[in-house]
């Protein structure tokens, strides 16, 4: 029988996934806070863990990050619990060490494909690249998506952004590069110095004779120092 530690300050949720769980024949653990589930990881040796971000305590991020530096839990399956379409919580769990998300409300099929798939016989490594986490996730997006690092290295572009930004994954590898060839509502300097969050946009390309506005949307993630350490650009099809 697997054994499943399930972590989130909400004891509703934990409810709903003990019931879930407990009903296709797998052990439950509960942890309340991010410090009860860093300790539960690690005195109960759990095959997987379904973790939430926003925790008292230590967040979730914080938990993951801990779990994969330590050894004795590093190829743990971790399953991040987020809110429905919250990109950077994504981005940020990927950094963290997170193998999949599901989001809130829980769809009970489709937490249950995740958690069999993750519970299949791991390789030595333990856990996929990163990078290709993250492509399987930007596939599945309507959204055109961009990811870059904190010298605005595009490290992964999806299709759709592809197509929108009109150039091919391998073309382009600086992303201000790129968009400074493009007509941008806002300028390019602009937006590699800007210390907010978020930034929205247009950027409007040619199509034939006729620009095509396209909204963007600007996610910055920085470190401790403050310094860029990665940046989605998300756009939407006009």
């Amino acid at each position: 029988m697997a054994k499943i530690l399930v972590a989130d300050d909400i004891t509703q949720n934990v409810k709903l996934l003990r019931v879930i769980l407990t009903a296709f024949k797998y052990e439950v653990i509960e942890a309340y806070d991010g410090e009860e589930a860093l300790n539960k990881a690690r005195t109960e040796n759990p095959d997987l863990i379904l973790l939430d971000i926003m925790m008292p305590k230590i967040t979730g991020y914080e938990v993951c990050k801990k779990l994969r530096a330590d050894e004795a839990t590093k190829n743990i399956p971790i399953i991040m619990i987020t809110a429905l379409h919250e990109m950077d919580d994504r981005i940020k769990g990927i950094e963290a060490g997170a193998d999949d998300f599901i989001s809130k409300p829980f769809n009970k099929t489709e937490l249950l494909a995740r958690v069999k798939s993750l519970l299949r016989p791991r390789t030595v490594a333990g856990r996929e690249d990163e990078s290709e986490v993250l492509n399987i996730i930007l596939a599945n997006i309507d959204e055109g998506v961009v990811v870059v690092n904190g010298q605005w290295e595009i490290k992964n572009i999806n299709q759709t952004a592809q197509q929108l930004l009109q150039i091919p994954g391998t073309e382009q590898k600086d992303m201000l590069a790129c968009l400074s060839q493009m007509e941008l509502t806002t300028p390019v300097d602009t937006l590699a110095n800007a210390q907010e969050k978020d930034t929205n946009f247009q950027i409007s390309i040619s199509k034939g004779q006729t620009p095509v506005k396209i909204n963007a949307r600007l996610i910055k993630i920085f470190d401790a120092d403050k310094k860029l350490s990665t940046g989605v650009l998300i756009m939407k099809n006009p």
